[in-house]
């Protein structure tokens, strides 16, 4: 029979997989304390969660959800690092904490963003991508783009043709 703290535990802990749209697995073995809260405040203040949870109970709460291809990634010290917003927040996050100063940084072993999962190259080349934001716009320069030589060609053409009918115009006016 269960004990109702760890019932509990797989309940919040499915909750988080349900509502999560990417989480990095890590292994935070040999990591000191200080360290480790040092990890905690910087991804606190991006808005992205860190957890330490037993495998097992993981493993439960992941059933069902995106977050089931990580299934065999429970494996040893693992930390859990969700963000509930931008789905490569986390990644970002710890890509930027590697510059920090801490002694030891925790090392990635996979992780699920948006309904796929990734392995460690995968998600540090995440981290590299611009946002959200950034790509958007480039999208919408490159679809403005044929639009925007459209019109310019478009101009062109207009004022060969009020040339050529303003030279007709003089030629007709000088010789008659």
């Amino acid at each position: 029979m269960a004990r109702p703290e760890k019932v509990k535990e797989v309940e919040e802990l499915s909750e988080v997989f349900q509502k999560a749209k990417s989480a990095i697995l890590t292994d935070y073995k040999g990591i000191n304390a200080p360290d480790l809260s040092m990890l905690r405040r910087y991804l606190k203040d991006r808005s992205i969660e860190f957890r330490i949870t037993k495998n097992t109970l993981a493993r439960l709460a992941a059933k069902n959800t995106p977050f089931e291809l990580l299934d065999g990634d429970f494996k040893g010290p693992v930390s859990l690092i969700v963000s509930y917003e931008d789905a490569v927040a986390p990644a970002k996050a710890l890509a930027d904490f590697e510059k920090s100063d801490a002694k030891k940084k925790p090392v990635i072993i996979g992780g699920v963003v948006d309904g796929k999962k990734f392995g460690p190259e995968q998600v540090k080349a995440l981290a590299h991508l611009p946002s959200r934001e950034v790509l958007l716009s480039q999208m919408l320069s490159v679809f403005q783009g044929p639009t925007t030589n459209f019109v310019g060609v478009f101009n062109s053409l207009l004022r060969k043709l009020v040339g050529t009918l303003d030279a007709v115009r003089e030629k007709k006016a000088s010789s008659g």
